[in-house]
């Protein structure tokens, strides 16, 4: 399997002077930058499309389904930023926002039922919901697709950690840019054991 982990494009809350929003759409030049990862992923053989419900995210989605001939988008809601007091937005409005969204099929804990709390920063319980999500995509998707999740720079910071199966120092970060493209291959290796490989890390050369 590949996953090819990307963040969304600039938001507007990343843009200097802003006035900071729980729920930032994406900017004008986001909207740009989405647009020209969506052309690199045109060319790519993509099996499915996996995304955070935040505005942002799903707003990069929508122009990497629009390039593979408007490809469903599953929302996984363990995508979402780190810290992020997430309100779940209607799959209806999801829709109006990315028109391949499919309907939901988790929902987070909290009002919406049992399942797993979003608001948590504890950052064991952090890495473990990267575990899960990267086992959950694993788990659904065939051994040999290649998959892309469309998240955010903390959430992206562990899974990465968690594709190497370590912990993510407090004192380490791995950079994310705007639309910059992670590869994380995995395969079975001669003697039969899996072999992860890193093929890329934040690559952001559709944007120059």
């Amino acid at each position: 399997m590949n996953l090819i982990i990307v963040r969304h494009a600039e938001s507007l809350n990343n843009v200097p002077g802003s006035v900071w929003v729980a729920d930032p759409d994406v900017s004008p030049r986001g909207l740009q930058q989405a647009r020209l990862l969506g052309e690199r992923c045109e060319g790519l053989a993509i099996d499915a499309l996996v995304c955070s419900p935040l505005l942002r995210a799903l707003r990069t989605a929508n122009e990497i389904s629009i390039r593979k001939n408007n490809m469903p988008v599953h929302i996984l809601h363990e995508l979402v930023e780190v810290g992020t007091d997430y309100a779940v937005r209607g799959h209806a409005r999801a829709q109006e926002i990315c028109p391949a969204v499919l309907p939901y099929d988790d929902v987070p804990a909290g009002d919406y039922g049992d399942g797993y709390d979003l608001a948590i920063k504890d950052p064991y319980y952090l890495q473990s919901r990267a575990y899960r999500v990267i086992s959950r995509v694993r788990q659904t998707f065939a051994a040999d697709a290649t998959v892309v999740l469309v998240g955010h720079v903390g959430i992206n910071q562990r899974l990465l950690a968690a594709a190497l199966r370590m912990s993510l120092p407090s004192d380490f970060k791995f950079a994310q840019d705007n639309t910059c493209v992670n590869v994380v291959n995995y395969s079975t290796g001669e003697d039969g054991r899996e072999v992860t490989r890193f093929v890329m890390m934040n690559d952001t050369a559709h944007l120059h």
